[in-house]
C-alpha cells in the first residue's frame, strides 16, 4: 500500500513565504581559486549568503573552456562531510558542492545544534527548524552554480545520496530547476515509516527522542511533516533516477519507495543488496549507478526512460 502524503494545511504557503524570504537575501558570492594538477580544470572554494543572511560554503570544479557541459550540484551525508568530486569533473561535467548550515565550513552558520541530533534542531516550530535553512542552502547553491556557469550549462543535475538526496527532492519539488534528479537512498521521506523502521541515523534519533517525550509526539511529527521529502515528490516532474539499498538500517527501502511512488515525472529505480552498511560490494553498485546517471547527463534522457513493459 502506498504511503499517504502528510502535508499540513499551510504547507505550500509556508514554503512560498520561505522562498520569498530567501529571494530577499543577495547571494554575495566570494570565490577563492586554488592551483590544481589538472590545467584543464579550475577549482574554487565558494562562500555565499543564504536564508537568514548566514554564510554558506561549498566549492566548484569547472572546465576552463567554453563548451556547454552539465552542471551537477551535490551535497553530503547526514553524518559526513563534503567530498570534492574530481572524478565526476574528469568525466566531462562541471561540479558544485554545498555544505549546508551546521556542516563543514558552514558549521558556524548553525551556532546551536540540538544535543538530541541535527534533525531535532529547532523542532519547536517549522519556522525555526534546521531543515528550513538547509533546503534553502542547497537551493542557493544551485542558483550560485547557474550564475557562475551561465550559458555554458547544457543541463542541470541535482544529485544527492542519503541526507543530500532528501534535500535534492525537496529543492526540486519547490523550484523545478533540474533537467535530471539523481538520488541514491534519499532520506528525510515518509517520516512515520522512517521513525518506525530506521535503527540508525536521523530516523532513529526521532524515535528515541519521542520515546522519552511521548507527550510531544503530535507537535514533533507535525513540524517534521513540513520537511518530509515524500510530500514534495508529487511536484517533481523531471526525469529521476532513484537508488535503493534493499537492506538499510539508516534509510530503509520502504522509505525510498514511498518517495519514488509519489514522483510525478518519469523515474527509474536501481537496486543493490545493501547500503549504509560499509560493505565492499556497495562500491560496485554505486559505481554502476554513477556511470548510468553521468551518461544520462551527458548524452541526454532517452525517450523510453522510465517506461516499463
Amino acid at each position: 500500500m502506498r504511503a499517504r502524503l502528510t502535508r499540513p494545511p499551510d504547507f505550500w504557503s509556508f514554503w512560498a513565504e520561505t522562498r520569498a524570504e530567501l529571494g530577499e537575501v543577495p547571494p554575495d558570492i566570494s570565490r577563492e581559486p586554488f592551483l590544481t594538477q589538472d590545467p584543464a580544470l579550475l577549482f574554487e572554494k565558494l562562500d555565499f549568503d543564504s536564508l537568514g543572511g548566514v554564510r554558506i560554503t561549498g566549492y566548484v570544479i569547472q572546465w576552463r573552456d567554453d563548451v556547454e557541459r552539465p552542471l551537477v550540484v551535490h551535497g553530503h551525508g547526514y553524518g559526513s562531510g563534503l567530498d570534492f568530486m574530481w572524478h565526476w569533473a574528469r568525466r566531462g561535467v562541471n561540479v558544485l558542492g554545498v555544505e549546508v548550515r551546521g556542516y563543514g565550513r558552514s558549521k558556524r552558520a548553525l551556532p546551536e545544534q540540538s544535543p538530541y541530533g541535527y534533525i531535532l534542531t529547532g523542532i519547536e516550530s517549522p519556522e525555526k527548524h534546521v531543515l528550513r535553512g538547509a533546503v534553502c542552502d542547497y537551493a542557493r547553491g544551485v542558483a550560485v552554480g547557474s550564475e557562475l556557469l551561465g550559458s555554458r550549462t547544457s543541463c542541470t543535475v541535482l544529485q544527492g545520496a542519503s541526507f543530500a538526496g532528501g534535500l535534492a527532492v525537496m529543492v526540486e519539488g519547490l523550484f523545478g530547476i533540474a533537467d535530471l534528479l539523481v538520488v541514491s537512498v534519499p532520506s528525510l521521506g515518509w517520516v512515520e515509516g522512517r521513525r518506525a523502521l530506521a535503527s540508525a541515523g536521523s530516523g532513529f534519533e526521532i524515535r528515541r527522542y519521542l520515546e522519552e517525550r511521548p507527550e510531544l509526539e503530535e507537535d514533533v511529527m507535525n513540524v517534521l511533516s513540513y520537511f518530509d521529502s515524500m510530500n514534495f515528490a508529487p511536484e517533481v516532474h523531471c526525469p529521476t533516477l532513484v537508488g535503493v539499498g534493499l537492506a538499510d538500517r539508516v534509510v530503509p527501502a520502504a522509505v525510498v519507495y514511498a518517495i519514488a511512488e509519489h514522483l510525478a515525472g518519469p523515474y527509474e529505480v536501481m537496486t543493490w543488496p545493501a547500503s549504509h552498511a560499509g560493505l565492499p560490494e556497495e562500491d560496485f553498485f554505486r559505481e554502476r549507478f554513477e556511470a548510468y546517471w553521468l551518461r544520462l547527463a551527458k548524452e541526454g534522457i532517452p525517450v523510453d526512460f522510465g517506461k516499463t513493459e
